[in-house]
C-alpha cells in the first residue's frame, strides 16, 4: 500500500521540523490538543527565555498540565534550507525549502468596504506594501468576488515591495520589469481595483468561506498567526434589525469559533479616512456613515442612522469582541494602516506556544475560557501576557453539528492549500501504464493520530484526489497498524502513499486532500502533472 518516493532527505527533514513535537508525541483519538500562543512583554520588549514552569494555564478556572511547550524566535537564524526540486509540490514550504515558524497576513476586504471609499484604502495598501522590509514575513490577500493571494507569508517580500512602489507612480509596469514582476504587478493591480457593492447575503457567502480557507491554510504554522483584516464592516445575513439579534449572535459566534480553533490572532483595521467605520450598517457598505466611538451611530450629517443600534452586531462591538477573543487588537479610524502592521509584526517576534490535552469529559461542545498567568519572579514582575481567551471544547465524540471538522469537499474547492497535515507530492508518467500518472504523496507522520491496539499502533485517514478547479474527486480510506519500530520510522521519516491515475495522457493539476479520521485534521496540496 505504502511506497517510497523520490524526495530528498534534506527536504523531508525540513517538513518534519515544521511540526512541533509534543512532549508526549502520541495523542489518542479520544483527546484533543489545545494550543495557546502567548506573547509576553515588558513594555514593548519581549520577555525571553522563560520555561514551561513560568506559566500557569487554566481552562474554565482549572489548572491544566502543560504538555506542549515551544518558543518561536523570529530573530533566530534558521538552518540552511534545501530548495525544492522542480515538480515537487508542498503545502508548508516555499520554493526555497523554508518553513516559517510564524505568519502575518494582510487581508484587504473590498466587499465589506464601500466602492466609493476603496480608492483611499488602495493608496494606504500600496504605501504599506511599499514600506515592507526584507525581514518582514507578510502575505497579502484581497477579498473580492473571491479570495485572491497576491503574495504568501513565506514568500520573499522584495518583489512585492518593488511592484507596490512602481504602482504608486503608474498603473502600468515599467518596461524594465521582468516577466515575473509584470505578472505580480497585474495580480496586485487586479487585487486592489475597486469593485461593486454587494448585498449582505452575497457578502456573507463570500467572506465566511474565505476566512475558513485562510484558517485551514495557516493551520500548519506552529507559531503565532496574525491576520490584519482591513475592513469597514462585519457582514451579517440579517442586517441590524433587533429581532434578528440571536441570528446575528450565532453568525458571529461561528466566525469567532473558527478563528480561535485555528489559533489565529485577529487585528481588524477600520481605515477611518474612508468615512466608514466598524459601526457601519450591515447592509451594503455606505460611504455616508461616519466613525464614532461605541454608542449611537450617526451619519456624516450628524443625524442618527435609523437602521443601526447600540446592540448592532456588525459594528465596533463585534470587531472588538473578535479581537479580544483571539488575543488581538481592533484599530479604528486608521488614516494610515502601516503603524498597525508594524505593531502586529513586532508582536510575532518572540512568542511561546503552550498546549494541553483536555479530559474527554470536559469536551462538552461549549465555549471555555482560557487564562494564562506568569509565576512571579523578578523577570516577570512587570510583564504582561496576550493570548486567545477561549476555545470551543469539541472532540471526536462531540455531536457532528458542534465539531469544527472541515469536509473534504469544502477543502477540495479552497483557493488555498490546507496545512494541518504536512504534505510533499510529485507526479510522473507511470512507465507501466501508458496514459497514467504515478502520484506519490508523503505525509508528515507527526501530524497523524496513532492509537494503541494491543502491542501495535493503528491509524486511519481519508485521501481524496481530483483535478484542480473541478468538483468531486475519488475518496479512499487508508488504515493500517504499525509496530513500535515502524511507528517511530513513520513519525520521523514520513508516510508514503502511491496511486496510479488515468489522465488519458493529458497535462494538468491534481488536487490532493488528506484528512485524519480521528481528529479531522486536514491537509491539501496542488500537484502539477505533464504528459
Amino acid at each position: 500500500m505504502f511506497q517510497r518516493i523520490a524526495i530528498s532527505s534534506a527536504v523531508l527533514a525540513g517538513l518534519a521540523a515544521a511540526q512541533t513535537q509534543p512532549s508526549n508525541p502520541v495523542i489518542k483519538s479520544d483527546t484533543r490538543l489545545v494550543l495557546v500562543d502567548v506573547l509576553v512583554v515588558n513594555g514593548a520588549t519581549p520577555v525571553k527565555d522563560l520555561t514551561k514552569d513560568d506559566f500557569v494555564l487554566e481552562d474554565k478556572g482549572k489548572k491544566q498540565p502543560i504538555t506542549v511547550f515551544d518558543i518561536t524566535d523570529a530573530g533566530k537564524q534558521p538552518a540552511p534550507a534545501s530548495p525544492l526540486s522542480p515538480g515537487i509540490a508542498t503545502n508548508r514550504m516555499n520554493r526555497k525549502g523554508e518553513t516559517p515558524g510564524f505568519a502575518t497576513i494582510v487581508l484587504y476586504d473590498k466587499i465589506n468596504t464601500a466602492a466609493s471609499n476603496q480608492a483611499f484604502v488602495r493608496r494606504q495598501v500600496l504605501n504599506l506594501l511599499a514600506g515592507l522590509q526584507a525581514t518582514d514575513a507578510v502575505g497579502f490577500y484581497a477579498l473580492g468576488f473571491k479570495l485572491e493571494t497576491v503574495r504568501d507569508y513565506n514568500d520573499d517580500p522584495a518583489p512585492l515591495v518593488r511592484v507596490a512602489k512602481a504602482m504608486l507612480q503608474s498603473n502600468n509596469p515599467p518596461d524594465s520589469f521582468s516577466v515575473e514582476d509584470k505578472a505580480l504587478f497585474k495580480s496586485l493591480l487586479d487585487a486592489i481595483s475597486p469593485m461593486q457593492e454587494l448585498q449582505p447575503q452575497a457578502r456573507v457567502d463570500i467572506t465566511y468561506p474565505a476566512f475558513q480557507a485562510i484558517e485551514r491554510h495557516l493551520s500548519g504554522v506552529m507559531g503565532r498567526k496574525s491576520l490584519l483584516w482591513v475592513t469597514s464592516v462585519f457582514p451579517l445575513t440579517y442586517g441590524n434589525s433587533t429581532e434578528r439579534r440571536k441570528n446575528d449572535q450565532a453568525e458571529v459566534d461561528a466566525f469567532k469559533n473558527n478563528l480561535t480553533n485555528a489559533n489565529i490572532v485577529l487585528f481588524p483595521v477600520d481605515p477611518g479616512g474612508t468615512g466608514a467605520s466598524f459601526n457601519t450598517s450591515a447592509g451594503a457598505p455606505s460611504a455616508n456613515e461616519g466613525s464614532l466611538m461605541p454608542g449611537a451611530m450617526r451619519n456624516s450629517a450628524g443625524t442618527s442612522a435609523s437602521n443601526v443600534t447600540d446592540t448592532s452586531m456588525t459594528g465596533n462591538q463585534t470587531m472588538q469582541l473578535l479581537a479580544d477573543a483571539t488575543g488581538g487588537k481592533a484599530y479604528r479610524n486608521a488614516n494610515d494602516i502601516t503603524p498597525a502592521l508594524r505593531e502586529v509584526i513586532a508582536s510575532t517576534g518572540y512568542t511561546y506556544t503552550l498546549g494541553f490535552a483536555p479530559d474527554e469529559k470536559a469536551l462538552d461542545g461549549k465555549t471555555h475560557d482560557l487564562k494564562v498567568t506568569l509565576v512571579k519572579k523578578p523577570a516577570t514582575e512587570k510583564a504582561k501576557v496576550a493570548h486567545r481567551k477561549e476555545y470551543l471544547a469539541w472532540g471526536p465524540k462531540s455531536p457532528p453539528e458542534v465539531q469544527l471538522r472541515p469536509s473534504i469537499a469544502a477543502v477540495m474547492s479552497d483557493p488555498l492549500d490546507a496545512g494541518g497535515i504536512g504534505m510533499l507530492s510529485v507526479s510522473n508518467p507511470d512507465p507501466a501504464k501508458p496514459g497514467y500518472q504515478k502520484l506519490d504523496v508523503r505525509l508528515n507522520g507527526a501530524d497523524l493520530t496513532f492509537e494503541p491496539k494491543g502491542d501495535q499502533w493503528a491509524f486511519a485517514f481519508d485521501m481524496a484526489v481530483g483535478l484542480d478547479g473541478q468538483p468531486g474527486g475519488t475518496v479512499e480510506t487508508f488504515a493500517q497498524t504499525l509496530t513500535a519500530q515502524q511507528l517511530q520510522s513513520v513519525r520521523t521519516g514520513g508516510l508514503d502513499v502511491g496511486k496510479s491515475i488515468n489522465t488519458n495522457g493529458t497535462s494538468g493539476m491534481f488536487r490532493v486532500v488528506v484528512q485524519d479520521k480521528a481528529t479531522g485534521t486536514i491537509g491539501s496540496v496542488r500537484v502539477p502533472f505533464n504528459k
